[in-house]
Order: C-alpha cells, then sequence, then structure tokens
C-alpha cells in the first residue's frame, strides 16, 4: 500500500472511530436520560423500571394510593408544590409565592406551653383570599396568643400546612394539633379550594365535574371504603377503648356535604375525615382517588 493509500485509509479508520466514540456518548446519555427519567418522573418506576407498560393500571394505582395514605402525615411541610408561575393573578407580595408562611412561631416555656406553628398565607389581590386569610388568622394566630397569654393547663400546640397548585387550581390544607393537659391528642384538618381564574371557592362538585368522575360511583366507593374501615375497626375496639366506630349513615359521608378535600399536582383527589375537627381525637380517614 502507498502513502497516498495509507493516508486515505487512516483517514476513513479515524473518521470512523469518531463516529464510534461519539455514538458510543450519545448512547450512554441516552441511558442514563432514561434512567433519571424512570426513576425521578416516571410515576410506575418501582413496578414496571423498564417502563415497558406491562401491567400498568389499576394494580400500580392502588399500590401508589396506598403510599400516598401512608405517607399523609408527611406532606405538611410548610410550602407550595406544583407550577408555581399562574399567570393572570395578581399577587399583593411580587417577591412572595402564591402561598408563603407568613408567621412563624416557636415559643417554649416548661411550665405552659410548646408551640410550633406555620400560619400560611394566600398572596392573590382579591377578596376571597382576604376571606381565607383572616379565617386562618382567628383560628390560629388568635389561639396563639390565647395559649400565650395564660392557661392553666400545659398546652402542646403545633400548626403546619401544604399548598398545592393543580392547573388553575390551587388546594391548602392546614393540620392543626393540641396536646392540653392529661387530654388525647386533637387533630384538626381545614382545607381551602380556590378556583385562580375567577377567584371563587371550589366545592366537591366541582372536582367531580371536571374530573369526570361518575358521582353515584364515587358515593359507593366511599361508602365501601369506610365499611372496610369500620370492620377493622370493630376488630380492634375490644382490645383498644379509644378505636372509634364510624356510622357510615352519617351525613358527613355524602359526598355533596365533603368540607375537606384537595387535589395534589398528579391529579389525585384527597378526601379527609378528621374527626378531631368535631370531637377530642386524632383519628382521621384519608381517602384517595385517581
Amino acid at each position: 500500500m502507498n502513502n497516498k493509500e495509507k493516508d486515505t485509509t487512516d483517514k476513513i479508520l479515524g473518521m470512523n472511530r469518531i463516529m464510534f466514540f461519539v455514538i458510543v456518548a450519545l448512547l450512554c446519555i441516552l441511558s442514563l436520560s432514561i434512567g433519571i427519567y424512570a426513576q425521578v418522573f416516571y410515576r410506575y418506576s418501582d413496578t414496571d423500571p423498564f417502563m415497558l407498560g406491562i401491567g400498568v393500571g389499576k394494580t400500580q394505582d392502588k399500590a401508589e394510593i396506598i403510599a400516598l395514605k401512608n405517607s399523609f402525615d408527611n406532606i405538611f411541610t410548610n410550602d407550595i408544590e406544583g407550577n408555581t408561575k399562574v399567570g393572570n393573578i395578581k399577587l399583593k407580595n411580587d417577591k412572595k409565592e402564591i402561598v408563603y408562611t407568613y408567621q412563624k412561631v416557636v415559643q417554649k416555656d416548661e411550665e405552659k406551653y410548646n408551640i410550633v406553628a406555620n400560619l400560611p398565607r394566600i398572596n392573590i389581590d382579591s377578596a376571597y383570599a382576604e376571606k381565607i386569610n383572616t379565617q386562618i388568622s382567628v383560628n390560629y394566630a388568635d389561639r396563639i396568643e390565647e395559649i400565650l397569654s395564660g392557661t392553666d393547663k400545659y398546652v402542646d400546640y403545633g400548626v403546619s400546612y401544604k399548598a398545592y397548585l393543580n392547573g388553575d387550581l390551587l388546594s391548602l390544607i392546614i393540620k392543626e394539633t393540641v396536646y392540653e393537659g392529661s387530654e388525647n391528642q386533637t387533630e384538626k384538618i381545614q382545607t381551602y379550594n380556590y378556583n385562580l381564574n375567577n377567584n371563587t371557592e371550589v366545592s366537591i362538585l366541582d372536582i367531580v365535574k371536571a374530573k369526570k368522575y361518575n358521582q353515584k360511583q364515587l358515593q359507593k366507593d366511599i361508602y365501601s371504603e369506610i365499611d372496610e374501615i369500620n370492620d377493622k375497626a370493630k376488630q380492634l375496639k375490644s382490645q383498644y377503648s379509644e378505636i372509634k366506630i364510624r356510622d357510615k349513615n352519617n351525613s358527613m359521608y355524602k359526598l355533596e356535604n365533603t368540607e375537606n378535600f384537595i387535589v395534589n399536582p398528579d391529579g389525585y383527589v384527597y378526601i379527609i375525615y378528621a374527626y378531631g375537627n368535631i370531637e377530642n381525637t386524632n383519628t382521621k380517614d384519608v381517602l384517595i382517588f385517581e
């Protein structure tokens, strides 16, 4: 082989080597990207790690709902999650999120109280937002002032919240916990659902319509789940007297009477029956629907 032919061959082989390494690099980047997506963003990564779509559906949905229920108490991280860049919303403070912690109280007196409270504020310039903020102040800020001003019982008091943005829907959930004297812990839940399009309250029936649920079937599902919870409670009642027995005929379980619910950024609807809202208990039922 003469020098000219050798140079031509080297160039061809050199180009092939470069292309080979480029292709290998691209494949590595693609594999890494798929791996990151599968682990971080793909909702069925635990049960479908290769993203083949095999078996994805009701089984995975049920498993995910169980996981969401089990982690419910961990959602209260005093912040907002979801798309926080919503257009056409007039904020009261341009430097703050749509929901933010406007008052944080950490106060402790060994003989009187222990207070850890994060109070949220809806940062929207509207009458409805102001109404919610006023309710929050009355419900929690006034209670804190009452405890700080003096009490004849030791009080352990906490407030935490979570806000979700799902399209034009803002959901805010607030948890209040109280240990007072020798009484059992009381846990109260309050939710607010806000239509960002027209600055109005969103009802559970609005959600049913928007999600295109079959209302009768959803009601049956609620009753069925309460029955299941109640059956387990009855089995434990003989061992633990404080176990709560539910009355399925109570009007609170009627869908149209649902007061506490939220929608997370993945579109899951949480219906929360917090019995501490009406009696001295920390028992609650969390029902979740896709």
